[in-house]
């Protein structure tokens, strides 16, 4: 199995949560997000590129840069991350931001974009079609 082929697998049941409040999502925590970059394409760099900030200063979001090789091909991916209940602790909205933009940047690779597409999902199946037909 190809590791995009891996990486596109969606996650269980059990560890998909639900956003509360108007605006209500499934997603899956940053801590089970690494563990399937770490899983499938193991050692990985990730680098907060710039922090963005508002007028008055206050840290509301990052652009980070995620590095790793897939399938023997070097890929970057450079996604925004933001806090969406910034605090006045900067550092404390830069790493919820940074969390953001691994979770975003990872989804460009494959990683719970089932949550993002929905019923529109059809990547997994589309590479494993790919694969039975390459054997």
């Amino acid at each position: 199995m190809s590791q995009l082929h891996e990486l596109s697998k969606p996650f269980p049941q059990q560890l998909i949560k639900q956003k509360p409040g108007k605006f209500a999502a499934a997603y899956v925590e940053h801590s089970v997000i690494s563990q399937r970059l770490l899983e499938v394409v193991g050692p990985h760099s990730f680098e907060v590129k710039q922090a963005i900030s508002n007028s008055d200063g206050t840290v509301t979001g990052c652009l980070a840069a995620l590095s790793c090789v897939i399938d023997g091909f070097p890929v970057v991916v450079v996604e925004v991350g933001d806090e969406e209940n910034p605090s006045p602790n900067n550092a404390s909205n830069l790493k919820t931001a940074a969390s953001d933009a691994l979770k975003r940047c990872a989804m460009r690779l494959g990683v719970g974009l089932h949550l993002w597409s929905g019923d529109n999902y059809y990547l997994n199946k589309s590479l494993e079609k790919r694969e039975q037909l390459a054997d």
